[in-house]
């Protein structure tokens, strides 16, 4: 049924869980969701796959449930997206000169590729490779920054592009999972902040400046846009695990106790409510008061440490850009007391953001931990749309597909910018 709608998916490799959606492309340009299949995850550490077996029948659940909901769509899917985070995911800057031949001296979008292109060309230690690239901004001869130099008159213009590398071999087990797991169609990777950014940020957010913080289980990644460029971006080894193997160190309770107060709640309201003690069952009908200043003392100084060296590690002047505030998802978002430890350490406002424009049979996305997934399935849908037809007019398309995305579309490493002859 339904043989005449493309079909794109996303999978997301997460350290609690593995995600799949599946999505209907639609004329107005936001995927339907059609699809969605979700299991527990553990063999995943840190963003990474520690265990392939037990990983690849993990994604089998999540595949076969997706499948299931889509009435048999999965193997008509042509494409998958990867939010990608751990495999030592690193970013620089990269700058690209051309000068302009052109006869009436415009900058045009083969100018702008080629600018691109030599932007992407760094130097990376054996066994790493660009995961994603995308335009921070551009300057033209009058030194001045510009987000869209295209129909300017110029004689040089300069592209600085932000690369986000990884190792290779690392990224390449989440591709290869998706294979193994009898699926034929193509497959891409982004950084997990800028398929989330995506997925639930606002245009004037972009516009005007905003840092996404993703603070998963394992891992926390961030991005800053500004002028809808990149600027910054970055990944620390440290969750929201993290903060309960403290709790249950510092405080002498089970690490799965401690797991489940912060999943559950009960920890911040606690916090919020001015409890004076948490009651932490002791077994034989026993339990343990521990005052609620101690769990509160011990996650601020995880959580304000981890802001913190997010914050140390972006330059001032580009910090200083910011304008639209700090959008903080995944889970760990979700415990209420990190919102005002963010507005402390960035001196700004924050917001904590769902997946934005969701429609389709699944309607219980709105949770920040599906920020990536629902990002990625856009990107899916967005890469689609820049191939189908292949008339030789695919750059042409992809330029055109939105200023938001575009800038992501002349960063894939692998098969797409290939297709693109860049």
């Amino acid at each position: 049924m339904f043989r005449n709608r493309t079909i794109v998916g996303a999978v997301e490799f997460g350290s609690s869980g593995i995600c799949v959606l599946l999505g209907a492309m639609q004329p107005e340009g936001t995927p339907e969701i059609i699809g969605r299949g979700e299991a527990f995850a553990n063999g995943i550490v840190k963003g990474e796959i520690d265990s392939s077996d037990t990983v690849f029948d993990q994604l089998g659940q999540a595949l076969n449930d997706a499948d299931a909901m889509s009435g048999g769509e999965l193997n008509n899917c042509s494409l998958f997206v990867i939010p990608v985070s751990g495999c030592d995911i690193r970013s620089c800057q990269g700058r690209g000169a051309v000068t302009i031949d052109n006869p009436d001296g415009r900058i045009t979008e083969a100018d702008r590729a080629r600018a691109h292109k030599i932007a992407r060309v760094c130097r990376l230690d054996a066994g790493r490779g660009i995961l994603n690239s995308s335009e921070s901004f551009f300057v033209i001869d009058d030194g001045l920054r510009r987000r869209d130099p295209i129909g300017q008159t110029a004689y040089k213009m300069e592209a600085w592009v932000h690369i986000v590398h990884g190792v290779l071999n690392r990224m390449e087990n989440f591709r290869q999972l998706i294979r193994n797991s009898g699926l034929e169609c193509p497959v891409e990777m982004v950084f997990s902040p800028m398929a989330a950014a995506e997925g639930v940020l606002a245009g004037e957010e972009r516009e005007n400046g905003v840092l996404l913080i993703d603070i998963g289980a394992g891992v926390t990644d961030y991005v800053l846009e500004f002028n809808r460029g990149v600027l910054a971006s970055g990944q620390l080894q440290v969750g929201m695990l993290h903060a309960a193997n403290d709790l249950a160190l510092g405080l002498n309770i089970h690490v799965d106790t401690a797991r489940k107060m912060l999943e559950d709640g009960s920890i911040a309201s606690a916090i919020l409510e001015r409890h004076e003690f948490i009651d932490i069952p002791a077994g034989l009908n026993k339990s343990r008061r521990i005052p609620t200043a101690s769990f509160e003392t011990i996650l601020d100084l995880r959580l304000r440490e981890l802001l913190e060296i997010i914050r140390s590690g972006i330059e001032p002047e580009v910090l200083s850009l910011v304008n639209s505030g700090t959008v903080l998802i995944g889970g760990g978002s979700l415990f209420e007391p990190v919102q005002q430890i963010a507005r402390e350490v960035f001196q700004g406002t924050v917001r904590v953001a769902r997946p934005a424009d969701t429609r389709g049979v699944v309607t219980s996305l709105n949770n920040p931990r599906y920020s990536a997934v629902w990002g990625a399935l856009k990107i899916a849908d967005y890469y689609q749309r820049c191939t189908e037809d292949d008339d030789g007019g695919a750059i042409k398309r992809m330029l055109n597909v939105g200023d938001s995305v575009r800038k992501m579309f002349l960063n894939v490493g692998s098969g797409l910018i290939d297709s693109f002859k860049l």
